[in-house]
């Protein structure tokens, strides 16, 4: 269920809005973007030219470029191209049980096993019913593989397997349907265990403009030991198992993905460990455009160290927790999250969420869950993030900064669950912030740049009305939560310290003024057992930085800090890990 943003009404938030709805522009529309803010640089320095550029402008110039150049540094023009050298193409004809092939050389077929051994381009059309095509190649070789309405099946193992290559480049031809799909069980290779439809020993990319269908009905879909990147072409995975599963990384430009996966699995899976407590890992997820949308049993998205989101369309319809990563960065583009569990989860280690097992980081050596350690962080410096969840809506195992963009959350009342978890600080800088949730266990942010409100006001109905007023009756924010709630939070860049606000909420209605940043007369929760099922940490309210229990719209800053652990790690820790741009094209 693909939810709608709903009409948040500050003039500063609909700018931002129409600003992040602009990062979905075409690659051409970038460059011209980046060669205007270069020319317009140039002539601030020349001391010509007007230089009163808008915030709002120079912001969005800023994220495309920042975002062209990691997607430059995270795929190769080849990784991105979407056609292939056809006049130095050989063929590969399938046909039922056998194949041919125009290639002399570099290709072998033993009945419906086709063996590719030499670097080249190779296009394969028609249908092999039993049968699968093998990369078993020099470990220097480029191998592109381009399917122009090809249907493979392999009953016992993968469609297409990759033994031995430098890197492999999966190609759907402009205007075909392809399909690759196991038959409903693995038979092992030896001491490898083939367990996707597509496997993969090396680098994998897939890229054209076609179609592709990847079918597993008794593993993985896409299995990749190094890299499994995406760029360009539509792609409908269906699994037992995760949709996609990467060791080294998961990538994904300019393509348009679904995946469903299987029971207890993951839409998206990036681990380089088979070990649930290892919490040292360079597994990341990357997006730099395009769409994802997601329906799993387990996580939408894992990666061991670190969930990067710079732009384009994810859409977890599906999850038990709906993005999980030791540090999650999110800059840019929309992202939606629907989860039974927690909504964004920061946390280490690699198992099942819905096993009830954590990393390293979550439990000590006797087996007793601790306060979920403090590696952990949440920033959202951009873009659209609308969660809804029947957890904690967003749950770090150390640091939550907000940094910008538009984030709304949307929790339940029922149980230990919270708007906001975390272990360290919470922060909002800039941007926007709204939710609402249960007021059992919440807890406000630890410090703000920016106003903030949050604030308990009752039990409200799912469909009533939050808004929040100026002096002069200007809506600053509005929102319509699907679920029931107790607690409000709301923060954006038009608020401001010694200004009065009317926040109404269902039958609740309050004025605040602003005497300092925050104002909160939530108490905080328990402590110590964090968020329970996703890893969260210790709630706010019983450590050494608690504050008093404020009383009925008390306000405060600072003085309250509500989620400072003992010995917590310092405002500015990011806990995020070098991402690895790969090898060249």
């Amino acid at each position: 269920m693909n939810k709608e943003y709903k009409n948040y009404t500050t003039n500063k938030d609909i700018e931002n809005k129409e600003v992040a709805d602009k990062n979905f522009v075409t690659k051409a529309l970038v460059s011209i973007l980046a060669l205007l803010l270069a020319f317009a640089l140039t002539l601030t320095s020349c001391g010509t030219g007007d230089t009163s550029t808008s915030a709002i402008t120079t912001t969005f110039a800023d994220q495309s470029l920042d975002n062209a150049v990691s997607k430059s540094e995270m795929f190769t023009e080849r990784d991105l191209a979407d056609d292939y050298d056809e006049s130095a193409a050989e063929t590969i004809t399938l046909s039922g049980t056998s194949a041919e092939t125009s290639a002399s050389s570099g290709v072998s077929i033993d009945g419906s096993t086709i063996t590719i051994t030499a670097e080249g381009v190779y296009v394969v059309s028609g249908t092999l019913s039993d049968g699968q095509i093998i990369v078993d190649a020099e470990d220097s070789a480029k191998v592109q593989i381009v399917l122009k309405g090809a249907e493979i099946t392999s009953k016992t193992s993968a469609a297409i397997y990759v033994k031995s290559a430098d890197k492999v480049f999966i190609t759907t031809a402009e205007g075909t349907d392809n399909t690759l799909a196991n038959g409903g069980s693995f038979t092992a290779d030896g001491d490898t265990n083939v367990d996707g439809a597509v496997y993969a020993k090396d680098d994998i990319t897939f890229n054209g403009s076609g179609s592709l269908t990847i079918t597993s009905p008794a593993g993985h879909g896409v299995v990749g030991n190094d890299d499994v990147k995406f760029g360009g072409g539509t792609y409908t995975i269906t699994a037992s198992g995760h949709g996609v599963k990467a060791n080294d990384s998961a990538r994904f430009a300019e393509s348009d993905v679904t995946i469903t996966s299987g029971s207890d699995k993951d839409g998206v899976h990036v681990s380089d460990s088979d070990d649930a407590s290892a919490t040292e890992s360079d597994s990341f997820f990357y997006m730099a455009d395009g769409t994802l949308t997601i329906n799993s049993q387990d996580d939408g998205i894992h990666a061991d160290a670190e969930v990067k989101i710079e732009g384009g369309t994810i859409v977890v319809n599906e999850s038990y927790e709906g993005i999980e990563g030791l540090a999650i960065n999110i800059s840019g583009g929309s992202t939606t999250v629907t989860a039974t569990d927690d909504g964004l989860n920061a946390a280490g280690g690699n198992s099942s969420s819905s096993d009830q097992t954590f990393g390293g980081d979550d439990w000590n050596g006797g087996g007793m869950m601790n306060e979920g350690g403090t590696d952990g962080s949440i920033v959202i410096s951009g873009g659209k993030v609308h969660i809804t969840a029947s957890g904690d809506g967003v749950d770090s195992n150390g640091s939550v900064e907000i940094s910008g963009g538009y984030t709304v959350v949307e929790g339940p009342t029922n149980g230990d669950t919270s708007v906001l978890d975390y272990n360290t600080t919470a922060t909002v800088k800039a941007g926007t912030f709204i939710g609402t949730g249960g007021a059992g266990m919440a807890e406000s942010f630890s410090s703000a740049d920016q106003g903030l409100i949050a604030v308990s006001v009752g039990n409200q109905s799912a469909g009533s009305t939050v808004t929040l007023k100026d002096e002069a009756g200007n809506v600053i924010a509005e929102t319509t939560p699907e679920l029931d709630y107790a607690v409000v939070y709301i923060s954006t860049e038009d608020m401001a310290q010694g200004s009065t606000y009317t926040l109404t909420a269902g039958s609740y209605s309050e004025s605040i003024t602003l005497s300092d940043n925050i104002y909160s007369n939530l108490a905080g929760g328990m402590g110590g057992m964090g968020a329970g099922l996703g890893g969260g940490g210790p709630r706010g309210g019983m450590n050494d930085q608690q504050g008093g229990m404020p009383e009925g719209g008390m306000q405060h800053g600072d003085g309250m800090k509500g989620g400072q652990a003992p010995g917590g790690a310092p405002d500015e820790m990011t806990g995020a890990t070098q991402l690895d741009g790969g090898s060249a094209a």
